[in-house]
């Protein structure tokens, strides 16, 4: 059987759409794969899996890549007068934000008062530890 003399109906073995219609290209493996992820439909007649050249074409299409379009803040606006921008509101909206970072790294204050002192003069100097040394038991 040849590519030529295949109809679009015409059931076809995984290694026959392999070899005719995707010409070696795809494997046996790789359209069980895509079978399992449903984007080639077969059929099963005893043990054996079938499927047509126009199911390979569907499949085709379900499998195709996108190109992804790169994401921007470009915004249209409408020109009212000559210099204005959105570039104001978009500086405040930053320096919202920078605000509310510095605030969270200052920490809580209320923490920091009960764990520290607030004046060196009220810090105990540390309680001195004998060494091992200076107990005289040698």
């Amino acid at each position: 059987m040849s590519r030529a003399d295949l109809l679009d109906s015409d059931p076809i073995t995984l290694t026959e759409a392999s070899k005719l219609v995707l010409r070696g290209i795809v494997s046996v493996n790789a359209l069980r794969a895509e079978i399992r992820r449903g984007n080639l439909s077969v059929e099963r007649i005893g043990k054996n899996l079938y499927t047509t050249p126009a199911a390979i074409r569907e499949m085709r299409e379900k499998c195709r890549v996108m190109p992804n379009h790169q994401d921007y803040t470009s915004e249209k606006t409408a020109v009212k007068a000559s210099g204005s921008s959105a570039t104001g509101e978009k500086t405040s909206e930053l320096a919202a934000l920078k605000a509310s970072v510095s605030a969270l790294k200052s920490g809580s204050l209320s923490t920091l008062r009960k764990s520290t002192p607030r004046d060196h003069q009220k810090a105990g100097s540390p309680i001195p530890f004998p060494s091992r040394k200076s107990s005289g038991s040698t």
